[in-house]
């Protein structure tokens, strides 16, 4: 189609290799960091595993009698 827009500019595709453009200091501060993301995220999913499992059980009734039970208790 001739009215589609085209680039006049080539478009470089190389994919960055952490191994050998980051230095030795780098690469172990760049471990790290990941290591303390993914220790967040194990948490952070069993704590949500914990919530749902003990708030499973309050999500059975939803209509107005047990709306009303909870309001006088």
């Amino acid at each position: 189609m001739c009215s589609s827009p085209k680039s006049s500019r080539a478009v470089n595709k190389t994919a960055i290799n952490f191994n050998n453009e980051l230095t030795q200091e780098q690469r172990l501060r760049f471990a790290a960091k990941a290591n303390l993301a993914q220790e967040r995220r194990e948490q952070r999913e069993a704590t949500n595993r914990r919530y749902e499992l003990k708030h499973l059980s309050n999500k059975s009734s939803h209509g107005l009698f047990s709306w009303l039970q909870q309001l006088v208790s």
